[in-house]
């Protein structure tokens, strides 16, 4: 824009680009020139008011980097909010020394429901290790066929009526042969003798059931059905197996209930721990204390004298430069005043007029354009600058601090945390490939050392000492941050130690045995059920009921003959061997399906015994992932509740502490900042319709003479465009000879 606006000037100066004076008015140019003009104040008035606003605040913001006043100084306020944090650190340090008498019933149900999670996590967990539900699957599919064929049963009742149904059968068909032979060979019609005499042949030779019913062995099945009524109490005890299973969590919980109680009350009553906890709290203070004194060290302004008169040095400078900056714009503004006072109130710049006239105005308005152009980089630079210094403070910083963001101070905090996170694991990814050369040099200890720092910070202390210690003591402002710290492990390693200990002494292996050896026993005494074998009876039901492979079709050449003596039979057939000919296949399922019961129960013996041998590995595996998950869960909630058993520490004189920091550097520092680059680009904003309403009035202030109406007469048109011709020979030999003349 600078560099553009210049040429443009410069060609603009010289009668190019529009810049050739018309020195009469037109029509509407007095009206062009007020709305111009109006226009142009109001601009240049509302420019004024940013820059006043941005000298205002360039002066608040001196004060707030030189005062020692706390009210407007920045560092002074930053500095008193240290001082407060320090003494209400201390009042806490005081209050966590007191004996406490905090109830720690919810501690507890929180650490109990922790408990119970992870034992079901635990028995999870184990039923995979062990591949327990291959076992009971096994023996869950035994048992449903088992059952499946127990007397009374669908299965039992179908096949009972099967049957009943052959013996039917095989008794009344000879009848039924008998009679449909001797109604085909005496009631059959002349055209149909051949068909008659071949259906006839087939029904003496085929139409019988090919094989007893001995050979389906049904009586057996039935047998054996009513042993398994009698053997049921066995059947049903291979249920303890998945009992155990799934009461592992309840039998693990009940066996270190008495552990669990007697280290909660050593952790919430024990004298001993108490003065650990006390004394681990204060130690955690001090740190803090030590770390915020070294804090307000460096940023008070009366430690170091000679720091502190470079500083002061450096405000001064910084403030005559800005009064400097934004003289700039004030000496535009003035500019641009002249030029309307002088385009306003001045005559038409004739030859004859005084200083006073509008082409003095016009050359103002040129001036302050070029001056625009001029300066406009210098101030478009001094306003960036700041803005985005103080613009990202405020944007990325402050909006979440001060709460402006919804649950902006927790967004903090977990921004905060992953930048930092993976900040840290890139560097310490870094030391571990040797062969490549770094520009910088990291110790690992540093590194060791930082580490326990991304622990506090995962506190989310933003969050619970702005937002939550407003309604909540500190305790619970806490609580909810994903916290475990080094420095408390001395006063709950014992418990948690004791705790791990008496989990890992559990003996898991004597039920799982002793169920395992009961369900071993009771598939001992239905090994009669490893006898049956019903092959051959499948065989045979498998095939079809009678000689003739396809009673339906018999049937249909029987009904295409259309003799009515023939519809007995045909119906006897249908309601006989046809319908028992058709339940064969649900028949030959349910024989199938008995049949299996053996293989069925020896795979379930199969894994048992496997299942057995693996226990003791299980065991151990499942112990040991248990112990992984637990410790950190166990960790946690008991340094929770060692924190718990401090007073109810309120914190509210914390954040307002911390508050007040945050307020001396997103208000009394940064809004003086950031309210200066707003006016400067405010201004700034302003000087494109400034410069294009100076531009357009330096053209008309320059006119000199007014309009008229007889401008546009034809007459005058004419009487310019004729007399005021110059003189040609012709007229001048004319004009002679009249003067001789006379």
């Amino acid at each position: 824009m600078p560099l553009i606006g210049i040429v443009f000037f410069c060609a603009r100066c010289c009668g190019k680009c529009g810049g050739r004076v018309q020195f009469v008015d037109s029509k509407h140019d007095p009206c062009k020139r007020v709305v111009y003009t109006i226009c142009l104040v109001l601009i240049v008035t509302f420019q004024l008011a940013a820059v006043v606003l941005a000298f205002i605040n360039h002066h608040l913001f001196h004060e707030a980097l030189a005062s020692r006043d706390p009210r407007i100084g920045a560092f002074s306020q930053a500095n008193l909010s240290l001082i407060e944090f320090e003494e209400a650190l201390k009042d806490m340090i005081q209050m966590a020394k007191n004996t406490s008498s905090t109830d720690l019933s919810k501690q507890k149900e929180r650490f109990m429901r922790i408990i119970d999670d992870g034992l079901v996590s635990f028995e999870e967990d184990f039923t995979k290790l062990s591949q327990a539900n291959n076992v009971s699957d096994a023996i869950s599919g035994f048992q449903t066929s088992a059952r499946a064929f127990l007397p009374g049963s669908e299965a039992i009742a179908q096949i009972s009526y099967f049957n009943h149904t052959l013996h039917g059968v095989i008794s009344e068909l000879p009848t039924i042969r008998q009679r449909l032979t001797d109604t085909l060979n005496t009631g059959c019609p002349i055209d149909k003798i051949i068909e008659c005499r071949e259906l006839m042949e087939l029904a003496n030779d085929q139409l019988k059931v090919r094989v007893p019913p001995n050979v389906f062995q049904i009586e057996e099945v039935i047998s054996i059905s009513n042993q398994i009524q009698r053997h049921l109490p066995d059947v049903d005890y291979l249920n303890d197996f998945n009992k155990t299973i799934s009461n592992l969590a309840v039998n693990v919980k009940r066996s270190i209930s008495d552990d669990l109680d007697r280290a909660w009350n050593d952790l919430a009553q024990s004298p001993k721990t108490r003065e650990k906890l006390a004394s681990v709290f204060e130690h955690i203070m001090v740190n803090v204390s030590t770390t915020l004194k070294f804090i307000r060290d460096r940023i008070s302004l009366e430690i170091n004298e000679e720091i502190n008169d470079h500083y002061l040095r450096a405000v001064e400078y910084v403030l005559y430069g800005g009064v400097a900056l934004l003289c700039i714009p004030i000496l535009i503004f003035l500019i641009l005043y002249l030029g309307l006072c002088f385009g306003t109130c001045g005559d038409r710049p004739y030859e004859e007029a005084g200083l006073c006239n509008r082409g003095v105005g016009a050359n103002f308005l040129l001036a302050g354009v070029g001056f625009m152009f001029l300066f406009s980089t210098i101030l478009m630079v001094s306003c960036i600058v700041p803005f985005l210094f103080g613009g990202t403070l405020q944007t990325e910083v402050c909006r979440y601090l001060t709460g402006r963001y919804p649950d902006g101070p927790r967004k903090m905090d977990q921004y905060v945390f992953e930048s930092l996170k993976s900040i840290f694991y890139a560097v310490e990814g870094s030391l571990s490939d040797s062969s490549k050369s770094r520009t910088f040099y990291v110790d690992k200890n540093e590194l060791d050392a930082i580490r326990p720092t991304l622990d506090i910070i995962r506190l989310n202390l933003s969050d619970a000492i702005l937002t939550r210690c407003e309604n909540e003591p500190f305790v619970e402002a806490i609580s909810t941050g994903e916290f475990v710290s080094p420095v408390l492990s001395e006063a709950i390693d014992g418990i948690l130690q004791g705790l791990i200990e008496s989990f890992k002494k559990m003996d898991l292996e004597s039920p799982f045995r002793r169920t395992i050896q009961s369900c071993l026993a009771a598939f001992e005494r239905l090994k009669f059920l490893s006898v049956v074998d019903i092959r051959e009876a499948i065989k045979e039901v498998n095939n079809p009921l009678t000689f003739i492979d396809n009673l339906d079709e018999f049937v249909s050449r029987l009904k295409a003959l259309n003799m009515n003596s023939l519809t007995p039979h045909i119906q006897a057939l249908v309601n006989g061997p046809v319908k028992l000919d058709a339940t064969r296949g649900n028949i030959y399922t349910l024989f199938m399906r008995f049949n299996s019961i053996p293989d069925q129960m020896n795979h379930a013996v199969i894994n048992l015994n496997k299942y057995n041998q693996t226990l003791s590995t299980s065991v151990q595996s499942s112990m040991n992932r248990g112990v992984n998950k637990l410790r950190p869960l166990l960790t946690k909630e008991l340094q929770l509740a060692v924190i718990a058993t401090w007073h109810d520490i309120p914190c509210q004189s914390l954040r307002l502490a911390a508050k007040r920091g945050v307020d001396s550097v997103c208000y009394t520092f940064l809004m003086p900042f950031n309210a200066f680059w707003t006016g400067l680009g405010f201004t700034l904003l302003l000087f494109i319709p400034a410069i294009i309403f100076a531009v357009k009035l330096a053209g008309l202030y320059r006119k000199t003479e007014k309009y008229s109406r007889d401008y546009e007469e034809p007459d005058y048109i004419s009487y310019h465009g004729f007399y005021m011709r110059p003189p040609t020979d012709y007229q001048d030999n004319s004009h002679k000879m009249s003067i001789q003349w006379i």
